[in-house]
């Protein structure tokens, strides 16, 4: 159990620090973003945005996760899946990518009712292409668990753009347009990279067979990915629609800050798999899924409330007043995705028992429900509606995809513990609120106070058992003896 928590933990590290890295580049450029952009630019950026990560999934065709299953789960021969996936995909994206760029001058029109963003269409659809190489380069390293060569890269690609980004838009003022380049010469670059680490194992192969069962595989992820982003995206279609871009760059910048916490869901999830298909094959698997979903949400829940309470804070340091409002929605993205960290934590039957049909339904009415709740609420309530259409449609969706799982296979989770952990979140946020002086760093550090009495308050609840209370004293007193001993050596 320990060494299984250690190893998801340390591949973890890794690639959360390669996701972190590159999502993280529009959180830490927020000051210079709020400076030279308003929010309808802002809100712009992000539709641009969306709209090329939907084509990109669609483009994707879940060969990244085919990918993944060809050569660990089937044994298939790692350059052959490599080299037919890599074809296939140039092929198909060059094929996709081109029509988007002939109609994007009618995407234009519908999305932003004006013409004018046809050439920043373009660009993203463009940038598109190049990202097959991506896709199949950092599949590659999941499979071999090269993690560390993910975080390289990824953290590489960080630092170039955010240069590119940090000249385009603060020194040469090109604002929207200028970040389009900027990623486009950033994917233009790795583009580079990507094809040198692959060149060495570049063959004229091409397996029909392994690229049967891939799009077999994968392409019935493609309308579940395409539901998950409905479910991220749809909000800011309606909000253009029923309120003003300057609404959808507030909520956006509102949703950029609660999304950090997804880094940290992304990194275990992309750490997950080879530990979940480990796990199932033991013993005691139930009982140590049980454990590790416990594990997950102590940690998650205070990760989430960090970025929840102190996110008004956040915003008054990073960015100008105009943006202030954004923070109002921050609580709600949270909780959306702890949501949906949870359904990738007890997604176990479905894959390991290859019931993945289950899936797209499942995904694809959540999503359904999603549109509903932002016709329903967004006329009425904005950004807050298209807040709270989120958290439901997260909670139902987690709710009935475990419910589908524990069909197949009944996992015992601890479900007091797990409540526990809720009404100890809920009373810290609660308390959290009361908390306003004139003063923000006056208010910053009485957040953080109560931040730090998270673990007692579990332990007054008698949250812990008896074996992690030795397990947790044993680490303290290594680590202390740790510090002792390099204190002394100093």
């Amino acid at each position: 159990m320990i060494q299984n928590i250690w190893t998801l933990s340390k591949h973890s590290l890794f690639y959360g620090l390669g996701s972190i890295t590159s999502s993280l580049l529009g959180f830490i450029l927020l000051p210079i973003y709020t400076y030279f952009l308003t929010p309808t630019d802002y809100g712009i950026l992000t539709l641009l945005g969306v709209t090329g990560s939907i084509a990109g999934t669609i483009a994707g065709l879940g060969l990244g996760s085919a990918l993944f299953r060809e050569v660990i789960h089937l044994g298939t021969d790692e350059s052959t899946v490599e080299n037919t996936a890599l074809y296939f995909l140039i092929g198909e994206s060059i094929l996709f990518f081109g029509v988007l760029i002939a109609f994007s001058p009618q995407l234009s029109n519908l999305i932003f009712n004006a013409p004018q963003y046809t050439f920043l269409l373009r660009l993203i659809f463009f940038t598109g292409i190049l990202n097959v190489f991506n896709i199949v380069t950092m599949a590659r390293l999941r499979i071999r668990e090269q993690s560390a060569l993910y975080a390289i890269l990824s953290v590489a690609r960080f630092i170039v753009g955010a240069g590119l980004n940090i000249y385009y838009i603060a020194v040469l003022q090109r604002g929207v347009k200028g970040l389009i380049i900027a990623g486009l010469i950033a994917s233009v670059l790795f583009a580079i990279v990507y094809i040198a680490l692959l060149f060495r194992d570049l063959r004229p192969t091409f397996s029909i067979q392994a690229m049967r069962r891939m799009l077999n595989f994968g392409t019935p992820l493609v309308p579940a990915g395409l539901a998950s982003m409905v479910m991220t995206s749809a909000d800011l279609y309606f909000l253009k629609a029923f309120s003003t871009s300057a609404e959808v760059g507030l909520y956006s910048l509102g949703y950029q800050i609660g999304m950090v916490i997804n880094l940290i869901v992304g990194a275990i999830q992309m750490a997950w798999p080879a530990q979940m298909f480990t796990i199932a094959k033991q013993q005691n698997a139930e009982r140590q899924f049980a454990k590790m979903l416990t594990y997950y949400l102590v940690a998650l829940g205070f990760i989430g409330l960090l970025f929840s309470v102190l996110a008004r804070e956040a915003l008054m340091l990073m960015t100008t007043p105009r943006f202030y409002k954004a923070y109002t929605v921050v609580p709600l993205i949270v909780l959306s995705y702890i949501f949906y960290g949870v359904r990738f934590m007890t997604n176990i039957a479905l894959p390991t028992q290859n019931k993945m049909k289950y899936m797209p339904p499942i995904i694809i009415s959540a999503a359904v429900l999603n549109i509903g709740l932002n016709y329903l609420f967004i006329p009425c309530y904005g950004m807050m509606g298209a807040a709270w259409a989120t958290v439901i449609s997260y909670l139902i969706l987690v709710l009935v995809q475990t419910a589908v799982n524990q069909h197949f296979w009944y996992i015992r989770y601890e479900y007091r513990r797990i409540g526990k952990i809720v009404l100890i979140c809920g009373i810290m946020y609660g308390s959290s609120l009361l908390i306003r002086t004139p003063n923000i760093w006056f208010n910053a550090g009485l957040k953080l106070l109560l931040l730090s009495t998270y673990p007692l308050l579990l332990y007054m609840l008698r949250f812990f058992e008896n074996q992690e209370l030795v397990s947790i004293n044993q680490l303290f007193r290594s680590g202390m003896h740790r510090v002792t001993t390099w204190r002394i050596g100093l």
